[in-house]
């Protein structure tokens, strides 16, 4: 239950908050976030058990036959118990994923102060002078890397989408229950770091840096120019009315949430899918150079965001204590055995 409690307990702080600082949070905003969740919930079930149908034909270890493992498994999956789980993971999901949204894109309208300045003099310190932004520019300009760099990063979202219900359909509960915790902490905590220090990222304080490769990476390109109309229209509303924002399109840098989940998933498969671990790990470092190169983060954002996995994933493991992968049971029929950049509304939301 403390994931749940967790989650609950942050939304409510957020809606409170929001609204003791004089935003309109209200019915529309709810609606508007949660409604694209209820049509995904079959989706995001079916692609989750599916994924891990496969993982146990080809990869996850066990006794016995692969098949036999997998009639096993969804035996387990379709209990009553497991399935109640997993829609409390999912309503949690949705939880955290308001959270994030929208303290992520109320910034601007919160503090107007940005740290940007400091990152730039802190990734520079912590290189011995060098920025990462200047020499990952200089090195890649006129790459063949930058435009599979500029796929790999589009792609977070859908990697992220991928892992997220890959582990909220395991066949052990402490593990669900503990991912989906571990999940809530990163991105919660990582979007109060945001309101705590405003900063809009390399490529928005000095755009000339990514002159050379930016032109080869056309996605990220039209990602700068949709959140920062986005950004600019929050900007406006300090004096006056929003219209038609996207809540779904804020600007922040630090943490680098991007590198952030990656490092935990990378956490969790190291330990509870190993077949997956050096997969998660190439694309944790793949990440963190397309946030560097595309001048969506300092490369101290990804330093913070990985340690903020590492801090979510021991936090998790603490409060939703998970057994050790050898003395795991492989399914369980009863259900006892034992997750801004996260699903996306589209559109835009028009708050008068």
């Amino acid at each position: 239950m403390r994931f749940e409690a967790y989650t609950l307990a942050v939304f409510v702080v957020a809606v409170v908050y929001l609204r003791s600082r004089g935003l309109r949070v209200d019915w529309q905003t709810f609606d508007y976030t949660f409604r694209p969740f209820l049509p995904a919930a079959p989706r995001f079930l079916l692609f989750g058990v599916a994924l891990q149908v496969v993982y146990h034909l080809l990869v996850a270890p066990g006794v016995g036959p692969r098949g036999r493992q997998v009639i096993t498994y969804l035996r387990g999956a379709a209990s009553f118990g497991w399935l109640v789980l997993w829609a409390r993971l999912f309503v949690a999901y949705a939880l955290f994923n308001y959270v994030y949204f929208w303290i992520k894109v109320c910034v601007p309208l919160l503090h107007h102060r940005l740290w940007d300045p400091l990152l730039w003099r802190l990734d520079r310190w912590l290189h011995l002078g060098i920025s990462p932004s200047v020499f990952a520019a200089e090195l890649f300009e006129g790459s063949f890397l930058l435009a599979w760099l500029d796929r790999w990063y589009a792609w977070w979202i859908l990697s992220v989408m991928g892992v997220v219900v890959f582990f909220a359909a395991a066949p052990r509960q402490d593990l669900r229950r503990s991912f989906l915790l571990s999940c809530s902490l990163l991105w919660t905590l990582g979007a109060a770091i945001y309101l705590a220090f405003p900063a809009v990222g390399p490529i928005y304080t000095d755009s000339a840096v990514f002159t050379p490769v930016i032109e080869d990476m056309p996605r990220a390109a039209g990602g700068h120019v949709a959140l920062w109309e986005n950004y600019e229209k929050m900007i406006a509303g300090r004096e006056g009315q929003l219209y038609a924002f996207n809540p779904t399109r804020g600007v922040a840098a630090l943490p680098s949430l991007h590198v952030g989940a990656h490092v935990l998933f990378f956490l969790w498969a190291r330990r509870f899918a190993p077949a997956l671990s050096p997969f998660l790990l190439a694309a944790s470092i793949l990440t963190f150079v397309g946030s560097v190169i595309t001048g969506w983060h300092y490369a101290v954002d990804g330093y913070a965001g990985a340690a903020l996995a590492l801090i979510a994933y021991c936090v998790a493991r603490r409060l939703e204590p998970v057994a050790s992968p050898e003395g795991a049971v492989e399914a369980d029929a009863g259900g006892h055995a034992g997750p801004s950049p996260p699903l996306a509304p589209t559109g835009s939301l028009d708050v008068v």
